[in-house]
């Protein structure tokens, strides 16, 4: 038995994995992703097996973990809060009021992290903007690891501080509307 029909086996659970991380109608797309993924980089099948039988569940979670992290970075700009990903599930063709207040928080978003110094909000702006992950960022700048995560948590830090009560009432907005 090979590789892929191993995982297949446990095709109902990365669904649900994938779903859980936020991947919404697309986990099913990112599943086959990683199949993909991991069939072109394990060369050696046994060193994700449990008793050559079952997945490693937890190399599968951290893998399909870094596919929809990736996934959702190839999208504009991303602010994980409660319910977030249900207004992400309507038809993109819909255009309504609440996507109208959504691009108005991101607009919000971008003037405060502004705000920051220079640096702070370049390295903001990079993270938030390309698909690099923090490693890839150090790798073409030669910026410590410790020095763009510590940057990035106080930009985060700052954004959200300075945008709670913003935020308190797009809630309520966005439930007068639906």
């Amino acid at each position: 038995m090979n590789l892929l029909e191993v995982l297949a086996r446990h095709h109902n659970e990365w669904l649900a994995m994938a779903k859980k991380f936020g991947a919404g109608s697309f986990a099913e797309d990112l599943v086959q992703e990683m199949y993909l993924r991991l069939n072109k980089y394990i060369d050696e099948p046994k060193r994700i097996m449990h008793n050559d039988t079952e997945p490693n569940k937890l190399f599968i979670w951290v893998t399909l973990r870094n596919i929809v992290n990736r996934y959702h970075k190839t999208k504009d700009i991303h602010v994980y809060v409660p319910d977030y990903h249900q207004h992400l599930n309507k038809a993109e063709t819909e255009r309504s009021e609440s996507d109208d207040l959504f691009e108005e928080f991101i607009d919000k978003i971008w003037s405060t992290a502004k705000e920051l110094y220079w640096f702070d909000f370049k390295m903001f702006q990079l993270y938030h903007t390309t698909d690099l992950t923090m490693r890839d960022i150090q790798s073409e700048t030669t910026i410590s690891l410790r020095t763009i995560f510590t940057t990035l948590d106080k930009a985060k830090q700052y954004v959200k501080e300075n945008l709670q009560e913003e935020y308190e009432e797009y809630l309520k907005q966005i439930k007068e509307t639906e």
